[in-house]
């Protein structure tokens, strides 16, 4: 089966346009703990918000260590 034309360029766009969304998702989501800690100190956050500020603070250390140790791996 033959790939349709332009099929050899739209994969490479497509997973570069995965990665651009990945790493402003991760962006997001250190900007959005760092303002969850700002207004944990000036108010008692709801218990949504605590539960978004712990997913954070343990999901983007957890992704780092785990980047670095694929690097390593590779």
């Amino acid at each position: 089966m033959q790939n349709p034309k332009g099929a050899n360029y739209l994969i490479p766009f497509l997973e570069d346009l995965k990665d651009l969304a990945f790493v402003i998702i991760l962006i997001s989501s250190m900007i959005y703990r760092r303002q969850l800690k700002l207004t944990k100190w000036k108010r008692k956050l709801s218990t949504g918000e605590m539960t978004v500020y712990i997913m954070t603070s343990i999901a983007l250390p957890i992704y780092g260590i785990l980047y670095l140790l694929f690097l390593m791996g590779t």
